[in-house]
């Protein structure tokens, strides 16, 4: 009888959708900063993603997230920017900007999350709102959110002796399939 059971549901097991899986190639995380003189984004698509899922798999829902890129991964579009950015934040000494979620929360396809930022050796707390939607069969989480270079013990890059601004936006689209 058990065998028969095996033999009639295990067909089924298979055909439940798999866990998504990151698609490090598409996701990306883009900086954006802003001078009196210009505005400018650097762009990484070097992406590690860890991901855990909720056990309910129609759900598609993520529990916890890490996300760590190397600093020297990003591209302004001018070389001379990218090498200096990875001299103002030290990318010898603090090679990784790493997030680790301690929670997120659900609202349909809106997501409060909470985590630990470590960015130039410093680590802190931050929240920020994301978005899931659900395009061509993929999965994409993305948001847009503000940190302060100082808070991280950056000295903020100056071009003719006027610093960039303190505050930059930090956005992500990350793919899943």
């Amino acid at each position: 009888m058990i065998t028969f059971f095996l033999m009639f549901i295990s067909p089924f097991l298979y055909t439940l959708e798999p866990i998504q899986q990151p698609l490090v190639e598409k996701s990306t995380i883009t900086y954006h900063m802003r001078h009196k003189l210009h505005e400018w984004d650097g762009v990484s698509d070097k992406l590690k993603i860890q991901v855990n899922w909720e056990n309910i798999s129609p759900t598609n829902k993520i529990t916890k997230i890490a996300i760590s890129t190397k600093v020297s991964s990003f591209n302004s579009g001018l070389s001379n920017r990218d090498s200096h950015m990875i001299e103002v934040l030290d990318a010898l000494t603090y090679p990784n900007i790493i997030f680790n979620s301690t929670s997120i929360v659900y609202n349909q396809n809106d997501l409060l999350v909470n985590g630990q930022l470590q960015f130039h050796g410093v680590t802190k707390p931050i929240s920020f709102n994301a978005k899931q939607t659900d395009k061509e069969g993929n999965l994409i989480f993305e948001g847009i959110f503000p940190i302060l270079l100082e808070d991280f013990k950056v000295q903020r890059p100056s071009l003719l002796f006027v610093k960039a601004d303190n505050e930059i936006q930090i956005k992500f689209k990350l793919y899943f399939k």
